[in-house]
């Protein structure tokens, strides 16, 4: 599925990449992983990572938990997308060029090519940062034995596919059409360029030079989104990113009243209340209240409950936790960037 939402500017959906996010969310220390203990559980992680201790200390010392083996989507048709053909283009691909995709570019072809030969070369990429990885053992058995690497790496995907997990995405995929549209209406407001910058926290300084853009929705990323870009750009982001952002900024709107922010408090304080008794309680007009409600169920922090002729109003609780994430994401996000 990819789907063109103008010109050079797509949305698509890739199922698989929700096991290689869970791995990266599962076996690195530095990489939000709540999302996984919530599904798996947590005798389930123990266990697993125990049984692939070589497999979780080698992903762990690489900056990206293993999200760096999406780097080759930059030369692989992502649309057609296909875990055993995907690890068969990556076995079948030049030592160099491997190295050069691997770590998404950061080092030349050439001074690979040369590191390839001089150990100590190839230790420097570690040194300057090319190479975002802690180990020098780990750079060397991902480089020297690429298939046992990914052949522990590909068949610890395959057991992730539990049935807690594929239920938990095929209630994921319902809401797919929800985030395609809200991907539309983010792009009729910015340039892709200007999207992805939003998605990413403004985050890459790189002028607005790729051919296309692809927005990939991930519910399992452990990040809030991350970049692949060559001379395409592949953004992947979080289950709630756009929704999250958008709404966080339609309910500050909503919420700067201050009488708007008095019947959030008292529903909070009451759980549910109808219409006439916030009017009394406020000491306001029933229409006063009317529109008042009308901003807050717009803006998703309030919901509207029917019952008979009359109309109940409570707080959205999962709309008001999302809002705070967000704006924790915000003000308390870790500053180090891939």
């Amino acid at each position: 599925m990819k789907i063109q939402l103008q010109e050079h500017a797509y949305f698509t959906y890739i199922r698989d990449f929700e096991y290689i996010a869970a791995t990266a969310g599962m076996m690195s220390d530095r990489l939000d992983g709540h999302l996984c203990r919530e599904i798996y559980g947590e005798q389930f992680i123990t266990d697993t990572k125990q049984r692939h201790r070589e497999l979780t200390e080698l992903l762990n010392s690489l900056w990206l938990g293993g999200l760096e083996l999406l780097e080759f989507i930059m030369s692989y048709p992502a649309e057609k997308f296909n875990l055993k053909e995907y690890k068969s283009f990556i076995l079948g691909l030049p030592t160099d060029q491997y190295v050069y995709q691997f770590f998404g570019y950061r080092a030349g072809l050439q001074e690979i090519d040369e590191s390839l030969k001089d150990e100590a070369k190839l230790g420097r990429f570690i040194d300057d940062g090319k190479f975002r990885i802690t180990s020098f053992v780990n750079l060397k058995m991902i480089i020297s034995d690429r298939k046992r690497f990914l052949d522990m790496y590909f068949s610890f995907l395959e057991e992730l596919k539990t049935p807690e997990m594929e239920a938990y995405l095929d209630r994921y995929k319902t809401i797919l059409p929800q985030l395609r549209s809200d991907m539309e209406h983010l792009l009729t407001a910015k340039k892709p360029y200007e999207a992805a910058q939003e998605l990413r926290n403004n985050c890459f300084p790189e002028e607005d030079s790729y051919q296309d853009y692809t927005f990939i929705p991930v519910c399992m990323l452990p990040r809030d989104a991350v970049l692949y870009y060559e001379k395409n750009l592949f953004i992947l982001y979080s289950r709630s990113r756009i929704i999250s952002r958008q709404k966080a900024l339609t309910i500050l709107k909503a919420v700067s009243d201050e009488t708007r922010l008095r019947i959030i408090d008292l529903l909070s304080e009451r759980g549910k209340e109808n219409g006439r008794m916030i009017a009394s309680w406020m000491n306001l007009s029933p229409p006063t209240v009317s529109h008042h409600m009308d901003q807050l169920i717009s803006c998703g922090i309030v919901k509207e409950e029917k019952s008979g002729n009359a109309k109940f109003y409570a707080v959205n609780r999962e709309a008001g936790e999302q809002f705070i994430q967000e704006l924790e994401g915000i003000l308390l996000k870790n500053l180090d960037h891939s």
